[in-house]
């Protein structure tokens, strides 16, 4: 807010006085002042914010030793389009784990039609509660612990439900419901006999996708699997599947959901209507 001297016009010597932007109608817009950082000051905090990139704006005016404020540290960093935005959560991945994604990415940069033929299947796991973190709520003081004003979290391993799924290039298989941890056996018996083995002679010439978790590529998952071609599937590569953007889809979803499922039957039910 600018001083009331600024606003009406009163002045003095050395005071620092707004701009005036017309606008619409003929009034007058006061427009903050630039600041008061010069040119070698600006170039030390754009470049100590793309050397360390999580430095907050108070770490990066003592780091440059400017006498500016940390408001004009964040809009100098504005000025060229550094804004801060929490980072992508990703998978770690080593040289071995880029060099294969690149060589699997580089055997198929011919392929058109084949996609076509390609089913992608995933498992998900929904929780009861899930949110992104950014649910804010809007209060007026002394009404922090107001029932209306919570947000109940379970505590502990947080109650959920695991789906397995499949896409193709036009249709998809039904949700499976996995009731327990996915072993090997259960895989088996609740997704490849009956879904995925009728699911892919539907599809001529269909090649079957899975990651390369424990129950997918056990002996018994394998011999189940005989006569279907697998796609090779690099490690540490769900980013290359196209179902898990149909997850994204499902979580968000369930997190506009105007009734949201406070039991596992209720989440389920949820998921698969979604």
């Amino acid at each position: 807010m600018y001083p009331l001297c600024m606003i009406v016009g009163c002045g003095g010597q050395g005071m620092v006085r707004p701009q005036e932007d017309r606008v619409p109608g003929g009034l007058v817009a006061l427009v903050e002042p630039r600041g008061t950082s010069s040119e070698r000051e600006d170039r030390l905090i754009r470049r100590t914010a793309v050397s360390h990139q999580s430095a907050s704006a108070a770490e990066i005016r003592a780091a440059v030793g400017t006498t500016v404020t940390q408001r004009t540290v964040r809009n100098r960093l504005l000025d060229v389009q550094l804004r801060a935005r929490r980072p992508v959560a990703c998978i770690p991945l080593t040289p071995r784990h880029c060099r294969l994604r690149r060589q699997w990415c580089q055997a198929r940069t011919q392929w058109r039609a084949e996609w076509r033929s390609v089913v992608f299947s995933d498992e998900s796991r929904f929780c009861l509660g899930a949110s992104d973190g950014r649910v804010l709520i809007r209060r007026r003081p002394g009404e922090r612990l107001q029932p209306n004003c919570l947000r109940p979290r379970h505590t502990g391993p947080t109650p959920g439900v695991m789906f397995w799924g499949a896409i193709s290039y036009d249709s998809r298989s039904t949700l499976v419901v996995i009731p327990n941890t996915l072993n090997a056996n259960l895989y088996v018996s609740l997704v490849i006999q009956p879904v995925v083995l009728p699911f892919m002679s539907s599809i001529q010439g269909g090649i079957f996708q899975q990651d390369n978790a424990r129950p997918h590529t056990a002996a018994v998952s394998q011999r189940a699997l005989q006569g279907v071609d697998i796609l090779p599937w690099p490690a540490r590569s769900p980013d290359l599947s196209p179902i898990e953007h149909v997850w994204d889809i499902i979580g968000r979803q369930l997190q506009h959901h105007p009734l949201p499922a406070q039991t596992v039957p209720v989440l389920t039910a949820q998921v698969q209507q979604a």
